[in-house]
C-alpha cells in the first residue's frame, strides 16, 4: 500500500479490544438486514457484533495491518471452534490448549495473516483478550490505580447500588487525591504515545489544559454517573479482565455466537487509508460508516477529502456516527447541510458513552 504523507502510519499491535461503545453505534446506524456498511476495523469487537443486524456486507477499514491481521484472526477462530473453545482461545475464560487450537484455525488464515501471528505466539497462548499495546498499558494502570485505591475500594466500586449511592460512593470514597493524581502520571502525552497514541493527538477542545484533565472528567461521569453493572470498559479500566461471560462485547456472548459465526463471510478486511479506499467504491452505495477517531490520524485536507467520499458514497438517509479523541475535527463547512449532526441525538450518545475515552461522539445522517 502506497504511504500517504499527510496519514499518520500505524503498524503495530495497538487494540485487541474495541474501545468505541457498541452502544452508541447501533442508536446512531440503527443498521438494518441487508445493508453495507464501512467501519474501522481497530479492535474488531464492533465489526464483529455488527453481523447481528445481518447486513449483507461490512467493509473492515483499517491503514494498520496489525489490526487486520487480527479481525482475520477472531474471522478464523470463530469459523474453526465451537463456543466454549473460542472464549478458551479468546482469553476470555482460562484454557491450558490455546497453541493446539490455534493449529485448528490456522488453515483458515491468509499467508500474510499466519505470518504475523507465528511471530506472536506468546500473545497467542495468553490469548488475544487485552493484549494490543494500548491494552496492555490499560492493565498496568489497572495495577497501578489498585496499588493507590486498595482492594476495598475496587471491590466498593463494584458492588450493586443505585445511581444516588453511587454517586455517593464516588465522591466520598472513591475521588481521592491520590487517585486524582493518577491521571496526571499515567494518562499524559508522554506516556501514552509511547503506548500507540501519537503524541500528533494532543490538542484540546474541552476547556481542559491537558490530557490528563480532559481523561479525569470524562472518567468521572463513567464512575458517577452511569450504571455500573454492564459497563465493560469499567472493568477492564479498573481490573483489567471482562468482569464475567456475560459482560462481554456482543461476538463473545453465547447467545449471538452461532449467527456471528454463520454470517462471518459478510464481512471484507481491507487494509487501507480509510479515504484512499472509499474513492474507489461506487457512488450511493453504502448505508452506514462508523468511522471511529480517525480523522485525527489525517491532516485537515485529508479529512475534507474522506468526507467528501463518505458524501458520494451514501445512500439517501445513509448515517454516519464519528468519534474525536483529543484533536477537535468535524464534518467540513461546505458539507455541513449535506452530511447533517443529529444534536439531539449526539448529546446523548456522548452523555451515556460507557467507553468514556472519546471527547466527542457524534451522529450524522446523509440528506440527498
Amino acid at each position: 500500500m502506497k504511504k500517504n504523507k499527510d496519514q499518520v502510519q500505524l503498524s503495530k499491535l495497538v487494540f485487541t479490544q474495541s474501545w468505541e461503545d457498541p452502544e452508541c453505534d447501533h442508536k446512531a446506524l440503527k443498521i438494518k438486514k441487508d445493508e453495507v456498511l464501512v467501519a474501522i476495523t481497530s479492535g474488531a469487537c464492533n465489526v464483529l457484533g455488527f453481523l447481528q443486524f445481518n447486513p449483507a456486507k461490512i467493509y473492515a477499514i483499517d491503514i494498520n495491518a496489525a489490526q487486520s491481521f487480527l479481525l482475520a484472526l477472531k474471522m478464523a477462530a470463530i469459523k474453526s471452534l465451537e463456543y466454549e473453545d473460542f472464549i478458551g482461545f479468546s482469553g476470555l475464560v482460562d484454557c491450558q490448549n490455546r497453541l493446539e487450537l490455534f493449529e485448528k484455525i490456522k488453515p483458515q488464515l491468509s499467508e500474510e495473516s499466519l505470518s504475523f501471528w507465528e511471530s506472536k505466539k506468546g500473545l497467542l497462548e495468553n490469548g488475544f483478550i487485552m493484549n494490543g499495546k494500548y491494552d496492555r498499558f490499560v492493565k498496568f494502570a489497572g495495577r497501578f490505580l489498585k496499588l493507590i485505591q486498595g482492594q476495598a475500594r475496587i471491590d466498593g466500586l463494584f458492588k450493586p447500588k443505585d445511581i444516588k449511592e453511587q454517586e455517593a460512593f464516588y465522591d466520598e470514597v472513591w475521588d481521592t487525591r491520590q487517585y486524582k493524581a493518577i491521571y496526571k502520571i499515567l494518562f499524559n502525552k508522554h506516556i501514552l504515545a509511547r503506548k500507540g497514541l501519537s503524541s500528533d493527538y494532543f490538542h484540546f477542545d474541552d476547556g481542559s489544559a491537558s490530557f490528563a484533565e480532559s481523561f479525569y472528567k470524562r472518567a468521572r461521569k463513567a464512575f458517577r454517573n452511569l450504571p455500573i453493572k454492564g459497563n465493560y470498559f469499567l472493568s477492564l479500566y479498573v481490573k483489567g479482565l471482562y468482569a464475567n461471560t456475560d459482560e462481554v462485547p456482543d461476538y463473545l456472548k453465547r447467545e449471538h455466537y452461532k449467527v456471528i459465526k454463520s454470517r462471518i463471510d459478510n464481512i471484507e478486511v481491507v487494509t487501507s487509508d480509510a479515504q484512499g479506499w472509499i474513492d474507489t467504491i461506487d457512488d450511493a452505495s453504502i448505508d452506514c460508516f462508523a468511522l471511529s477517531n480517525i480523522c485525527e490520524l489525517m491532516s485537515e485536507d485529508e479529512t475534507n477529502r474522506l468526507f467528501n467520499a463518505v458524501y458520494r458514497t451514501a445512500k439517501p438517509d445513509a448515517r454516519v456516527i464519528f468519534r474525536n479523541l483529543m484533536i477537535p475535527r468535524e464534518v467540513p463547512e461546505n458539507l455541513k447541510e449535506r452530511i447533517v449532526k443529529n444534536k439531539e441525538l449526539s448529546e446523548f450518545l456522548q452523555e451515556n458513552d460507557r467507553s468514556f475515552v472519546y471527547g466527542k461522539v457524534a451522529a450524522y445522517s446523509i440528506e440527498k
